[in-house]
């Protein structure tokens, strides 16, 4: 497994408290999907990991080459440390074959 990270984040509360949080990227390898008629769709996978001073989070992340990986766990680590994915019930991006089929329906 290889991992990219931890970065350390500074988050700036409201009532001026700062708390640090690790982030790690792992990558995890690839998965082959068999979309039927001979085609078969590959992509990587992985994990974004959250660690907060009183916890940890581990979110999965997929996306079609490591490059777009660290992108899609970057955006995901994101939007759990700001509350997005507390309040969407943790899914904010798939990239999933057949999923979206319009704007705006990768987000969640």
């Amino acid at each position: 497994m290889r991992t990219l990270g931890p970065h350390i984040i500074t988050h700036h509360a409201d009532d001026a408290e700062e708390q640090e949080t690790h982030v790690t990227i792992n990558f995890l390898g690839q998965v082959t999907r068999d979309l039927g008629e001979g085609v078969n769709y590959v992509s990587e996978v992985g994990e974004v990991f959250v660690q907060f001073e009183h916890g940890e989070r581990r979110l999965p992340i997929t996306a079609h080459n490591t490059l777009a990986l660290v992108g899609v766990g970057i955006m995901i680590g994101e939007a759990y440390i700001h509350g997005i994915c507390l309040r969407e019930g943790g899914s904010v991006y798939r990239d999933f074959v057949g999923d979206c089929e319009g704007t705006g329906q990768m987000f969640r």
